[in-house]
């Protein structure tokens, strides 16, 4: 028969009980919450930045076009890079990309690119958007122009002469606040 004293050791063994094991299981759970939170917004930070590069690699495109168009005397051909879809001037297109469209928001899966040719605009439509604001028109797909400047023609001369270049957003975004 077991005396009281090693009745009293084996209670005083080593162990979790089981509020201690809730108690662990609630911050590991806690902390598996927060590190999935912080992995969205990295993946959100990262889209952004794809997508960023993916409209300065079109911006390098454009003036590849210009600068050729220069080159060969064909100055005249400048203003039709506004209306074209630049896509075209790229050695692949950007992953995502799902082509020409005549609608004004064709059904097409987040995280694609498209060029709504009625526009003539470079959509993207964000995958991860919980820190892009919507836009004025309520939607948060992203809109891209060509932007061309021409200085006035002189009264001398036989046309206008090209001044400037760009792909700007149609409409001012924020994705992620800025100070």
């Amino acid at each position: 028969m077991p005396s009281s004293a090693s009745r009293g050791q084996r209670c005083a063994s080593p162990g979790f009980t089981l509020i201690e094991l809730i108690v662990v299981v609630c911050i590991v759970a806690l902390c598996a919450a927060l590190l999935l939170d912080r992995l969205r917004f990295y993946q959100e930070a990262a889209e952004k930045a794809v997508m960023e590069y993916t409209v300065a690699t079109v911006k390098s495109a454009l003036q590849l076009q210009v600068a050729a168009l220069l080159v060969r005397g064909e100055e005249k051909k400048i203003g039709a890079l506004a209306r074209a879809n630049p896509v075209e001037w790229l050695m692949e297109p950007p992953m995502g990309y799902r082509g020409e469209f005549r609608a004004p928001q064709p059904a097409v899966p987040p995280g694609s690119w498209y060029f709504d040719a009625t526009r003539n605009e470079l959509v993207y439509v964000p995958n991860i958007d919980a820190h892009l604001e919507r836009l004025a028109d309520g939607s948060k797909r992203l809109r891209f122009r060509v932007r061309l400047s021409f200085e006035p023609a002189e009264p001398d001369s036989e046309g206008r002469r090209f001044a400037a270049m760009g792909v700007e957003p149609v409409t001012p975004y924020t994705w992620f606040y800025r100070p």
